[in-house]
Formats: structure tokens, sequence, C-alpha cells
């Protein structure tokens, strides 16, 4: 699978505990097949509901890590919750959704209750940033929540960006509608108006904003043919090289979580152009690490692209804030180590009342589990 939570899972999966704990991967059935009826579809859910729940008693897990995001995946977690702690298992409910505050305020009054009570049911609840533990914390005052952000692979070295031509622009995602897709077309049609000329990759797997041949017909119809290309999805070394290809990296998106790929493009040196919303904000500190303009707007977006592309010291100013930027804040080491104090604290301290005040982060869940450990909190 390609995208930032199956990411974050294949992190964990590669994580060395140092036989602290041991990772299993139970992987949860797919929404829909094609031409499925309802009644197969629910029976198919059912089916690996026991599947979780054999594989938590065979192994003897202490703690299910439930990754989760909006509409049918979260509701569907809420069911793993429960099984869960029907086996006996600690849960924490890490929660991924880009857009699972509109989720929240979309839903009537009855399902914000049961996503309140799911959120409250759950022995943590993992946040990706001190913005999203807000959030989250004012859907469900009760619940118990820490914040994990999330971390990438840094690479020791990246290669010098020099080379003749345009400047290159890199975009890592779904091509969904919500991630700004058609607004990086528009701004690059604005900069192919105003005469500026730049270089742009479309790289990830299809989705809402157009496959293969849509995306091709929209590039056409722009007149950005043969500066503006869709890649489709890549992995491991390939995107390597795509990253050591671009010399700025763009996120217009129209909401997000914390995007593993903007750090990636931190990792690996990049300038970036990202949009105020989800944790991006949180992240970056506007002209110091990148630019930030607001969502839906290809104006501003053209306006900062333009910068970035004429002014080659800004952007090697900004590749090197990057890199600091996540060597100190970002790195597998840090995720690790948060992971392991919050898992002990689940399993050390299983009921942390304390912890129901909310934290605003893991060694602020994990002080308050070891004070109701120890009958003071």
């Amino acid at each position: 699978m390609i995208g930032g939570m199956a990411g974050v899972m294949g992190q964990i999966l590669n994580l060395d505990f140092d036989g602290r704990y041991r990772v299993q991967c139970v992987p949860v059935t797919m929404s829909s097949g094609t031409g499925e009826s309802i009644v197969r579809r629910v029976a198919r859910h059912v089916r690996q509901l026991w599947v979780l729940r054999r594989a938590i008693r065979r192994t003897g897990a202490a703690i299910v890590h439930v990754h989760t995001c909006s509409g049918f995946s979260f509701y569907r977690s809420v069911l793993d919750l429960w099984i869960a702690r029907w086996t006996g298992a600690r849960v924490a409910l890490h929660v991924h959704g880009a857009a699972f505050d509109e989720f929240y305020e979309q839903t009537g009054p009855i399902a914000r209750r049961f996503i309140e009570w799911s959120l409250s049911r759950a022995d943590c609840v993992i946040a990706l940033s001190d913005g999203w533990r807000r959030k989250l914390q004012s859907m469900a005052p009760a619940a118990r929540i820490a914040v994990v952000e999330n971390a990438i692979d840094i690479p020791e070295t990246v290669a010098e960006r020099r080379h003749d031509g345009p400047c290159r622009f890199l975009m890592l995602a779904r091509m969904d509608e919500w991630k700004g897709v058609d607004d990086l077309l528009d701004a690059c049609a604005l900069l192919r108006t105003d005469g500026m000329n730049v270089e742009v990759a479309l790289v990830g797997p299809p989705g809402t904003a157009g496959n293969q041949a849509v995306l091709s017909q929209k590039i056409l119809d722009r007149g950005l043919d043969g500066s503006v290309r869709y890649v489709g999805p890549v992995q491991g070394e390939e995107k390597a090289t795509f990253l050591q290809w671009a010399d700025a990296y763009v996120q217009p998106s129209r909401h997000e979580g914390m995007p593993l790929s903007l750090l990636e493009a931190f990792a690996y040196g990049l300038a970036v152009v990202a949009t105020r919303v989800g944790a991006v904000p949180e992240v970056i500190d506007d002209r110091l690490h990148g630019l930030l303009v607001p969502p839906g707007d290809p104006d501003q977006l053209a306006r900062v692209m333009r910068e970035l592309a004429t002014d080659e010291g800004l952007r090697e100013a900004m590749s090197r804030a990057g890199r600091d930027l996540v060597r100190r804040r970002f790195s597998l080491a840090r995720f690790r180590k948060d992971l392991v104090s919050l898992y002990d604290s689940l399993v050390l301290a299983p009921e942390a009342a304390a912890s129901r005040l909310g934290f605003k982060g893991v060694s602020d869940f994990v002080r308050a589990a070891a004070l109701d450990r120890a009958g003071t909190g």
C-alpha cells in the first residue's frame, strides 16, 4: 500500500525495539470489491474481526495499535477497538485522517456523540500534532490523548543540486482533488502565461482528480505539455530518485494530517511550498523552512512558486533549515522513543485515570499514568 498511514505502519513494523516489544501486522479487509453485495461485504468484515481476535489470543498481545482515519475507516476501527478490549488488550487508536475534523462536523448529533464515546473508550488516542490533539480533545473531552508526531528515515547526505534549465518542482501524493492537484495545475498555467518556465512532476497513485488519461488531458488543456508530467506511483529507490531530481517540493492540499511526503522533502533538502492546513503550520516556520499559502488559491501558489524558482539562495537556505528541522524533531529514533514510552504506559499503568485530563505529548501521558499507578493521581 502507498500512503501516509501505510508508511507509518511500515515504519513501526521495521523499528528495532531491542526485544522490548514484538510487533505483528494484522491487516484489515479492504472496503469493497467490485459488484460485491452488502451482505457479502458485511460478512467479510465480520470474519476479519474474528481474524483479529484469534491473532490477539494466539500471540497474547498486550497492546493493539489501531490505525484509523475518517468515514468508514473510523467506524470499522471502532469494531477492532472493541474486539481488542474484549480479549483483554490495551488499545492505542492512532488517528491519521487529514479531514477528521470535517468528518466529525459534517455528521449528525447522534454520530458525533458516537465518535466522542468511541474516542473516550480507547486507552489512548494518538494525535499527529498538538493542534490535532486540541481538535480531538474538543470532540471528546474525556479521551486520553497523546501526541506522537510522524517521523522519517533521514539520508546522511543529499546530492548537491546543480543543473541547467528551469526549476524543478515535485509533488508526492495520491492524485485526489483534496490534495490540490487542480490548484497546482492552474498555478502552473498562470506561470506559463507570465512567461515563467518550470518543470513539475506529479508522482503518486491515481485518485479522484484523475488517472493517467484524465491527468494527461488536464495538462494538455492548460498548455502544460512538456513542462508538467504525471508519473504515477513510485516507491523505494525510484521515489528517492525523484526527491534527488527536484529543486523544490509543493504540497497544495486542501487539508492534511502531518504528511510524510513533506518530511521526506525536508530530509532530502528540498525547499518547500505548502498550504496552511492541518499540522503543516506546526512544522513549517514561514520563510524559514518553506513558504506557506492559503489552500485553494492558485494565484498565491503561483506567486510563491515563482519566488522559489527565481531565488536559488532562498532555496539553499530553506534546504539547510529543513534538513536541520527533521534531524532535530522528526527522526525515527525520536519516533521509537515516543512509542516505547507510550507502550510502557499502557502496559504498566492500564488504568491511568489521571490521564483523562488530556496531554500535550507522550511525556505528559506517561507522567499521569505513573501517578495513577502509584495511587497519587
